[in-house]
Order: C-alpha cells, then structure tokens, then sequence
C-alpha cells in the first residue's frame, strides 16, 4: 500500500483550489452585439461556445493536477512492505508474583484481573505477559493470539521474593522493543516496590496502566530472630488493625524446642524469648494462616555466644561529659540491653592497644580524633577489616583526613567540614534504603527520623559505598563502606546535640541499638541473605543451605529469608508509580523510519511523478495556447 516520508506536504495539496477559484471567479457572460447587417458574418469563422468551455475545463483539470502531483513529489511517496502494512500494537501485561501476593484468594484476584486486561486489549494488538518479583520474566513473548498469555497467567504463581518494579517495567519496555502499545501493571502497589533513585524505561509512545489488587490484610511476620547469650528472641510485627496473641513455635536442628505466645499490639513488634539455647540452626514460626504465608518463618544460625561490648572513642575517655548521649542509648534496656557492655576510651590511649584487647570489642564508635596517632588508626582499620564494626560520626571533632586514613586506602573516604559561612535552612533526613538493617526494623515509623533537624552537616562520600540516607539537599547523610569482613557507618553529622537535635528524638534510641547491631554482627552478614540476593547456584526458597561442595574447603552455611519489608503495609498511590518511569524516544520507530526512507529511496516514485508534472505543464501550455 502507498506511503509517504513527508507525509505533511500533503496539505500543500489544497493550493490545487486556486485554479478552480480563478476559473469561477472569471465566469462571465458573453457580450451582445448589436450588427446592422448580418449577411457578412454568415461567411466568417464561428467558434462555439461549448468547445471553449470544454477546453477551459481541460485546461482547469491539466493546473490542478498539476498542482497536486508537486505536492505528492514533496511528499516522497512510496509502496511499504507487506509487513509494516500490517504493523499492530502490543499490550504487556505485567503480574505481580511477589509475596505480598500470597494470602488466600489474593492472588486469584491479581490473576482475574490479568486476564481482564488480555481479554480488553484491542483485538489487532499482539499480547505478552510478564511475572515480577526480585526479578522479571517474560513468560509469553508478544503474539497475536490471547491462548498463550491466558495460559501463562493461569500457570503462574506466587513465591518468595519480594516486589521490584524497576526489574518488571524495564522487560516490559525491552517487550515492546520501540513498538507503540500499552503496559498493564497487575499489583498491589508496594512502597517498598521502588528504591531510591529507581527509573524504569518505556518508550515514549507506551501508555502505562496500574491495575490495584487492594491493600495488604491484616498479617503477622517473623521480622527477627536472634541469639542472645543462651536466649534465642523471634521477633513478630503485627500489621493489623487490631492487637493480636501471636504463637510461635522455635526448632533448633530439626527438634522441635517449644512454643511461646505473646500478645501483640496493632501496628507493633513484640519479642518472644526462649531460654537455654546456646547454638544450632534454628527456625521459628509464627500461625497465621490468613495472612501472608512465605513471612511466617525465619531462619538463623545461633551462635550461642553474646555480642562484644561497644568500644566508644572520644577526645578524653569520659563518656558522661563528651558522649552522654551515646552512652544513655547503649546502656537502655536494662537486662535486655543490646550490648553487654560500653566502655569509653581517649584516642591517645589507642596506640598501646593490642589487638587481641581490640577483638573483646564487637564494634567501635568514632566520636573523635583527637590524639588518635598511627597506630591507634591502624588498630581501629585491622579490626574493622576482621568482621569488627565502626560508626564514624563526623562531627566537629573529627577530623576528615584522619578518618580517611582509618578506613585505610581501600576505600577513598572524602570529609568536608561544614562552611560556617554559608547559612542554610535546617536539613531533614530521609532513608535511601529502608530494607537495610539499620532501618529495617523501624518499618513504617522511620518517616519519624524526617522530623530531626541537623544544623550543621559535613559532607562525606566514598567510592563504592553504600548510601543509606540522604538529606533534603540531596546530599548524603549516611553511608555504609564494606572493608574486608567488617562493616564501617559514617553518619556526617555529630551525636551530641551540637550540630543536630537527633539526640532529643525518640528515633535516637532504636537508630542506635540498630546500628551496633548491624555493626557487631558484620561478621554473620557475609552468610545472611535475602532470597532476592542469594548467590546464582542457590534456589530462591527460604532455609539455610551449604554454599559449595559439603565438606569441601571453602564450603559455608548460608541463610536464606524473606525481605521483612515486603510484607510493610505502606502503599504508594498509581501516579507515584508512574513518577518513576522515564520515557525514552522510541528506538523502534527510529529502525521503521530509517527503512522507510531506504525504501522511499530505492523506489524513486517521487521522479516519475516528477516527470508527469512536467508533461502536465507541457500539455497545459498548448491547451491554454490554444484557449485564448
């Protein structure tokens, strides 16, 4: 079928009016003679009207098809293959098989929904169906039929990953493949589906579409499960609108230890204790059968032996008058405290340090640098490098190339102090990454730690790091550095009320507890995973599993648990979705136009138009020669 490159010259067709309006225009009627005699004229020439009219037609025709075959040669015309002739949409439907997904009757209602948007899509689009969770697969490529897409829908099924939608709306956008069409997302609208800084692509002429399966019912999960000492605590958030008595029920090595209830307030976190256990492989579960099913278990490797005390560094020791803040978080808790002990030491002390007294320590608070030497930095970097933990909070008794210096040069830690000349508004702290430990357990109530104001801030990064907060100025706050076996925090303001009113805020409490315990347990991370993280040769079902060849040097123990996070009951709303989608210029209709034009140029329809315009013109001539 004929086509066209330019296809806007097109209207330029509309000046063919012009000689049809000249031509109406001139139409006058002849003029009457009056002779005396008319006997000469029966002897001359008569030229009948008709035939001038009909040559004033003919003449009229010849300039407006003139007219329009200069602007079809602009227009560059040509044949298009059958297959662009035939070209068609495409509808991606993309379901939700995360977790969150799979109460009863949940994820039959996604699927029913899933079908709908097959069963509506234009009849002339091809079809294809994506399933997402931590990743994305394209479970029935495009086609025109609906049989393949229904029968994959109806075959999937939900697991134990959770929600990823950068993953799922670039398949979708690798789907298309440039193509016009529409995107229909099938989901429950996961806060936690988008990380900070995520933006997915479709190409520009995509239509997205967020079809709701409803917001999360009421659920109980096993969000923690730890030992402490010859204790084991489990952990249990109850996402309901009402408190609720959780049972849990702990196996260690296979053997059914006991069960252990606990009463739960709505929207909270309640611990359940069992005592004298001192190691093994254990799992604890809670019954709930009509929430979400894959967040009812958990699994942990027990070491049965208590965590290292804190060691914290200031300018002279005395953790009352340079740390107190610090000091009244760690020690809170009474028997329950997170840590068994926090001692203070002077940075000029450091340095007749030896390293088997630094390993008594499971993690290190940097406050200061004062006084810290050579050696006290190089004791600090060895035992972070050995699975220790080290917070670093840059306030102003910190010095930054001194910090730097005690990360040692794997990573390239960058300290600013702040310009006291610059004045700012205050700055809030938003997290970047609420699925890391330290946030983790907050849930929906770290919105509160956007209610501290820092005055002062200095500004940090490092390559490779992780950025686990950032304020609203879009600098980072918080970042996380793996060195060797060990973890390092650096926060870019001070803990002790100076440059921020953290200190004074409820949230300081539970930040603190939760990140000496990220920090003291750096060594069990290396074999925490989550199933969406878990290595390649793992099978992404929760458990504990060997790494390598059992009994092989080198071989580990791993576990492998949900993300918490999944099962949050913060949403976010369909428009929020779409904020995160970029559009990209459509690749595909790029190729299409590119080939267009080759074909357009092969062909050379416009020349042989060309070359009837001008025969038109010549004939035109001799008519109009003719006419007057």
């Amino acid at each position: 079928m004929p086509a066209f490159l330019a296809p806007l010259f097109l209207f330029a067709a509309a000046a063919a009016a012009i000689p049809v309006v000249l031509h109406l225009l001139r139409r006058e009627p002849e003029p009457r003679v009056k002779f005396s005699a008319v006997a000469l004229l029966r002897q001359a020439p008569v030229e009948r009207s008709s035939t001038r009219r009909l040559r004033q037609i003919v003449l009229l025709m010849l300039r407006v098809s003139t007219l329009i075959l200069l602007a079809l040669v602009f227009a560059r015309p040509f044949f298009a293959s059958p297959a662009a002739a035939v070209a068609r949409n495409t509808t991606i439907v993309l379901l939700d098989t995360s977790y969150s997904m799979s109460s009863p009757g949940r994820f039959a209602r996604a699927q029913q929904l899933a079908r709908d948007a097959v069963n509506g899509a234009p009849a002339t689009d091809d079809v294809g169906v994506v399933t997402f969770a931590d990743r994305a697969e394209l479970v029935s490529p495009p086609s025109r039929g609906r049989a393949a897409a229904l029968a994959a829908i109806d075959s999937a099924a939900t697991g134990a990953g959770g929600t990823r939608y950068l993953a799922a709306v670039n398949a979708a956008g690798r789907a298309l493949g440039g193509r016009r069409g529409n995107v229909v997302v099938v989901t429950d609208l996961q806060a936690g589906g988008w990380d900070a800084g995520d933006h997915a692509t479709v190409p520009e002429s995509a239509r997205v579409e967020v079809r709701d399966v409803g917001t999360l019912p009421d659920n109980l999960a096993v969000v923690g499960l730890r030992s402490d000492g010859d204790r084991v605590v489990v952990t249990v958030r109850n996402d309901s609108q009402r408190a609720r008595e959780a049972t849990v029920r702990l196996t260690v090595d296979g053997r059914a230890v006991g069960a252990r209830s606990a009463s739960i307030a709505s929207h909270a976190a309640g611990d359940v204790v069992f005592s004298g256990i001192t190691g093994g492989e254990a799992a604890a579960v809670v019954d709930d059968r009509d929430g979400l099913q894959p967040d009812n278990v958990r699994y942990a490797r027990l070491t049965g032996a208590s965590r290292g005390a804190v060691l914290v560094v200031t300018a002279t020791g005395d953790l009352d008058r340079d740390a107190f803040y610090v000091h009244q978080a760690l020690v809170a808790g009474g028997a329950d405290r997170v840590v068994p002990g926090v001692i203070g030491a002077a940075g000029s002390q450091l340095g007749s340090w030896t390293s088997a007294r630094m390993a008594g320590f499971g993690s290190v608070l940097l406050l200061s640098t004062r006084g810290l030497e050579r050696r006290g930095r190089e004791l600090i970097a060895s035992h972070v490098a050995a699975g220790g933990g080290l917070l670093i909070a840059a306030g102003q008794d910190v010095d930054g190339d001194v910090a730097a210096d005690v990360l040692g040069p794997g990573v390239r830690l960058r300290v600013q102090a702040p310009d006291d000349r610059r004045a700012t508004e205050p700055l809030s702290l938003a997290p970047a990454d609420i699925r890391h430990p330290i946030f983790q357990p907050f849930g929906p109530a770290a919105a509160s730690l956007g209610l501290v104001r820092f005055e002062r801030a200095a500004t940090i990064s490092a390559a490779g790091c992780q950025t686990l907060a950032k304020f609203t100025s879009g600098e980072a706050a918080l970042i996380d550095c793996g060195i060797g076996e060990g973890h390092a925090v650096v926060l870019s303001s001070d803990l002790n009320n100076r440059w921020n009113d953290f200190p004074l805020h409820e949230s300081f409490l539970p930040f603190m507890h939760e990140t000496v315990r990220y920090l003291s347990s750096a060594r069990a991370q290396a074999t925490d995973y989550l199933v969406g993280e878990a290595p390649p040769e793992v099978s992404p079902v929760p458990g504990i599993v060997t790494l390598g060849v059992a009994g092989a040097p080198g071989s580990r123990r791993a576990v492998i648990n949900v993300d918490p996070g999944e099962s949050e009951p913060a949403r976010i709303s369909p428009d929020e979705f779409g904020s995160a989608i970029a559009r990209l210029k459509d690749a595909g209709a790029t190729e299409i136009r590119q080939a267009e034009a080759g074909r357009e140029s092969s062909q050379h329809v416009w020349q042989y138009l060309l070359g009837a315009m001008m025969v038109l013109l010549a004939v035109e001539g001799v008519v109009a020669g003719r006419t007057v």
